[in-house]
């Protein structure tokens, strides 16, 4: 690296000698005066002489030099140290650095495993060339939990809940600590489902306390040596059948602990529909200029209603609201004003899951953008609303007259008031669209599986007047 830089240092003065040419031809062409344009020059020369100079930039270099050589040879270690570097910035309300690494090792191969009691250690740990989720990067679970965890698990690993709480510290990991765990599928190890375990929490902990005061007392169970003699034939705690949480609310607990879907993403259903009803995503809207109108689909949170000052002429409405609309790409802030509050105020609810209608907003300055919203649509509410008709692809040489035949029978059998067009590919490589004059059909997600069963998943779409 300092060589590099020694390298650049000696082209300086012929680099120098080449540029000012050409700056002063540019200036002069430009309508600048040869003064003016001198004086501008000498100026850059001037900051360039202190503004990054050798000392930093040698730092610099070496540091990119280092850090560049242990990430091509040890990618996992790397990516491992660059999460736990990211630890205590944590912000599990909006996506992080963290989670940004997260997805960065993804991109490069490399597994991150969930997090897991017997396994994962304070920090993020490398192992057979996957990377162990860290116990303090859990909400909740922070330093003195984790430890706490890790050094009661020296005397082997946890058998069950109630063995956990029987042997880690309960003034280092207290009860909200075990839940987020849970939350977090710390515990799933164990086999049991983690509405069980948190309807035993309470039972477990006044376990754990019991054995603790024994402890301390010097107390033994009468059987106490029977039992450390045939440690294979203890009986497991029976636990409760109690069905496990709704998808959803697991995935959101997830959420709220981790700081991202763990197991999935309660939007995947609606993935497709997204797709087929909106323009953007939040991952596509950074570039995108002042006032650009967008379709965005996405679930609602951090919900804030407030109060203008002062109602618009002719209107005593001042109620508005602010929220978070998320996608599986990240969160967009969106701000619904007085006016079009009043209408859509219904829809505005936590973890309702719609398509926003709006333009963005860059006033504020910044990289981030807003999105002023002009029209909320509830997901159940887009097919009725926003779709004309549907389109059937048909290849000849794959599907045949038969094919045809089959899908002109299926779409008989939904009546309805949505347009039929064919998109007929020929075996001599011509293309012809065809638009029913008498078949209209329902839109019926039974319609379409049957479509994709006969034709497969892509020949089948809807036609939709544009939402934006």
């Amino acid at each position: 690296a300092y060589t590099c830089i020694k390298a650049i240092s000696k082209k300086k003065e012929a680099l120098i000698a080449a540029n000012y040419e050409k700056f002063i031809e540019g200036s002069v062409e430009n309508g600048l005066a040869k003064k003016d344009a001198e004086e501008i020059w000498n100026l850059i020369l001037k900051f360039a002489g202190y503004g990054f100079n050798k000392s930093h930039s040698t730092a610099y270099a070496l540091i990119a030099y280092q850090t560049a050589y242990l990430k091509m040879h040890y990618p996992v270690e790397f990516m491992a140290a660059l999460l736990s570097g990211d630890i205590p910035s944590r912000n599990f309300k909006k996506k992080d650095p963290l989670v940004d690494h997260m997805e960065d090792s993804d991109r490069m191969g490399i597994e991150i495993v969930a997090p897991n009691i017997n396994y994962s250690d304070v920090e993020f740990s490398v192992a057979e060339g996957k990377i162990h989720f860290a116990l303090s990067a859990i909400k909740g679970c922070g330093g003195a939990a984790a430890e706490a965890i890790v050094a009661a698990r020296q005397d082997g690993p946890f058998k069950d809940l109630f063995d956990f709480c029987e042997r880690v510290d309960p003034s280092a990991c207290n009860r909200s600590a075990i839940e987020t765990l849970i939350k977090a599928g710390a515990f799933d190890v164990f086999g049991a489902r983690r509405a069980q375990l948190m309807t035993v929490l309470e039972r477990a902990i006044q376990a754990g306390a019991a054995a603790l005061a024994d402890r301390k007392s010097g107390q033994k169970s009468l059987f106490g040596d029977m039992e450390e003699s045939s440690e294979e034939e203890e009986v497991s705690v029976q636990l409760p059948d109690v069905a496990e949480w709704e998808e959803r609310e697991r995935l959101l607990m997830e959420k709220e602990v981790l700081g991202f879907y763990l197991s999935s993403h309660p939007l995947e259903e609606f993935k497709g529909k997204f797709e087929t009803f909106c323009s953007h995503t939040t991952a596509g809207i950074a570039n995108l200029p002042d006032r650009t109108e967008i379709s965005i689909g996405g679930m609602l949170s951090a919900i804030k209603i407030a109060h203008v000052r002062k109602a618009r002429p002719g209107s005593t409405a001042t109620k508005y609201a602010n929220f978070d609309l998320e996608d599986m790409h990240g969160a967009i802030r969106c701000i619904v004003w007085p006016k079009d509050y009043q209408q859509f105020a219904d829809a505005i609810q936590a973890d309702a899951v719609l398509v926003a209608r709006g333009v963005i907003d860059r006033r504020g300055g910044g990289d981030e953008a807003n999105l002023i919203i002009n029209e909320l649509i509830p997901i159940e509410e887009l097919d009725a609303r926003y779709t004309r008709g549907v389109l059937v692809r048909v290849h000849e040489s794959a599907h045949g007259e038969t094919g045809l035949r089959q899908v002109r029978e299926i779409l008989r059998g939904y009546p309805g008031d949505c347009e039929v067009q064919l998109l007929l590919f020929l075996e001599n490589g011509s293309r012809v669209q065809l638009r029913s004059e008498n078949l209209r059909v329902e839109l019926n997600p039974e319609m379409r599986s049957r479509i994709d069963d006969l034709l497969g998943p892509g020949n089948f779409r809807l036609l939709t007047a544009s939402a934006v």
